[in-house]
């Protein structure tokens, strides 16, 4: 308890100093690219589908302190700044979402226009299109509503009696999942489904849970950026290479023809398995005319990266956490991300 205490007063500590603010300036300049996937008001309420929400509360305090702290800036500047050395404001964050859930639009947006901070929204096309979760948030609903006792699953029995065995039998399931795409990945989480005997009347909490277009174009309208997440979310490192060329060029055809305006920016997906991308992918990209690709492999950004290659900072919920992560980040030296590395 004590140890836990005395961690938590130099977090404090070095947050309210001037000393990583001051030694950044010694460092060669860099950006941050901040990571989050949905805001909700009570994310207990919705981690038994989502599992990766903030609450309103901690994204608006961190929003206001990227405002307040740090210099908000766009991933075109930050393709600029990589690209061509063009400077940016010093403690550069980039703010960005994955997937497209409808909370982005109804909770984040206002937050984000109050305090005058971009984000850009990558779009995982079918989930807006067809308003079906992303198929790895219906594995873990699967799993956390499922009748069945047990799950049997290549050759293996998993039991599902508690929170603790069901959290356990879902890596297998994720990332099976992962390596499909398209139709194939669609009928491997239905027959999940079917296995486990998802109750109908709970299966009606994930509707309403992601955009329509019309809200898409309304972040665009703000003033925001909208890229592409693939059409189906797969590993597009796992597929084969015409299933990666399909999901990675076909999001930026198809988002771009429902926003009405070019889609430049790419995240790509990693729900699990690793590597996420590989040089394959990185050319499928290149090919697809994208202007920048966003990892999961934790670091910032500096002059001289790939910008197909960018790597991004998970979004701890506590606030004193997050700041000193982003300011420890423009300590750290520069260096390209490697396909074996992954968040």
């Amino acid at each position: 308890m004590l140890a836990t205490k005395s961690k938590r007063w130099l977090k404090k500590a070095l947050v309210r100093s001037t000393i990583l603010p001051v030694a950044g300036r010694f460092f060669a300049p860099a950006a941050a690219i901040l990571a989050y996937h949905s805001v909700v008001e009570e994310p207990q309420l919705t981690d038994y589908i989502l599992g990766s929400s903030r609450s309103r509360a901690h994204f608006e305090r961190h929003i206001e302190t990227v405002a307040r702290k740090f210099s908000p800036v766009t991933m075109d500047d930050v393709v600029d700044f990589v690209k061509a050395g063009r400077k940016l404001p010093p403690r550069s964050v980039a703010v960005t979402f994955d997937d497209g859930f409808a909370d982005n639009y109804e909770i984040a947006l206002p937050i984000l226009n109050r305090y005058g901070v971009p984000a850009t929204f990558y779009i995982m096309f079918d989930a807006v299109e067809n308003g079906t979760l992303p198929w790895y948030c219906r594995i873990r609903f699967a799993f956390n509503t499922a009748k069945r006792a047990e799950w049997i699953y290549a050759g293996r029995t998993y039991k599902l009696g508690s929170p603790e065995e069901r959290r356990a039998a879902m890596p297998p399931a994720w990332d099976r999942g992962a390596a499909l795409a398209g139709d194939e990945q669609r009928a491997f989480v239905e027959e999940v489904e079917r296995a486990l005997e998802i109750d109908p009347a709970h299966a009606r909490a994930q509707h309403g849970l992601m955009m329509d277009w019309e809200q898409v174009r309304g972040l665009k309208k703000a003033g925001h950026t909208i890229g592409g997440h693939t059409i189906s979310h797969p590993n597009v490192a796992q597929v084969s290479a015409s299933a990666a060329r399909g999901e990675i060029a076909g999001c930026k055809e198809k988002i771009a023809e429902k926003v009405g305006a070019a889609v430049e920016h790419f995240s790509y997906p990693h729900p699990a398995l690793n590597p996420h991308w590989s040089s394959e992918t990185l050319g499928i990209t290149r090919e697809a005319g994208f202007k920048s690709a966003v990892l999961t492999t934790y670091g910032s950004v500096r002059v001289g990266d790939d910008p197909l290659t960018l790597k991004r900072m998970s979004t701890p919920a506590d606030l004193d956490q997050l700041t000193l992560n982003l300011q420890s980040a423009f300590l750290r030296k520069g260096g390209a991300a490697g396909p074996g590395q992954a968040g």
